[in-house]
């Protein structure tokens, strides 16, 4: 059976995908920081049209927890065979690059991008000492955003880390293109 592990699924685009997951047979785990009625929700709605889906809560930017997390979504759905890093935040306060605040850089760079970096090394290292399934197809889908090639002058620091994002991506493609693991953005 596939299962996936979609961060950032309580509503959006991360809820529309684990809903397409689902519905093509997957087994999916949502995500969001918190335990919530939110998270709840999404997971009933997959419940509702057939799905199977747990919640699987717990703050992306902790990386003590991917290793706990991922061990509670292995035992209760099997083995990990999809990951998209959907999670993401938006700036503070949009305006004047010169008065980008430390606190909203570090926050967009830290869910942007390192979240969905140590996140997918963990899934891949993971995968890498497992015998892995030739019958199942292993990927990581990181969505980035257009921001990534576009200035946006209001929100640099937002830009800025789904700039990261997208060679993090290339750069996890290219590391576990060689394993017959598949990285797209």
């Amino acid at each position: 059976m596939n299962v996936a592990l979609i961060t950032g699924s309580s509503r959006g685009i991360g809820l529309a995908a684990a809903k397409a997951l689902a519905a093509e047979g997957f087994a999916v785990a949502l995500n969001g920081p918190f335990d919530d009625e939110e998270l709840e929700g999404a997971v009933a709605e997959i419940h509702d049209a057939g799905g199977n889906a747990i919640k699987a809560p717990f703050d992306v930017s902790d990386l003590q927890a991917h290793d706990r997390a991922l061990s509670r979504i292995e035992e209760t759905l099997g083995p990990l065979t999809t990951l998209v890093n959907n999670a993401g935040v938006g700036v503070l306060s949009r305006g004047d690059p010169l008065e980008v605040s430390e606190e909203s850089w570090d926050r967009c760079l830290t869910i942007n991008t390192k979240a969905a970096f140590f996140l997918t090394q963990a899934v891949a290292k993971r995968w890498l000492s497992q015998n892995r399934s030739v019958e199942l197809f292993h990927s990581i889908v990181n969505i980035t955003s257009s921001n990534a090639v576009a200035v946006a002058e209001p929100r640099a620091e937002y830009a800025a880390s789904k700039a990261a994002a997208a060679m993090v991506s290339k750069t996890w493609a290219v590391r576990l293109g060689r394993e017959g693991i598949a990285v797209y953005d």
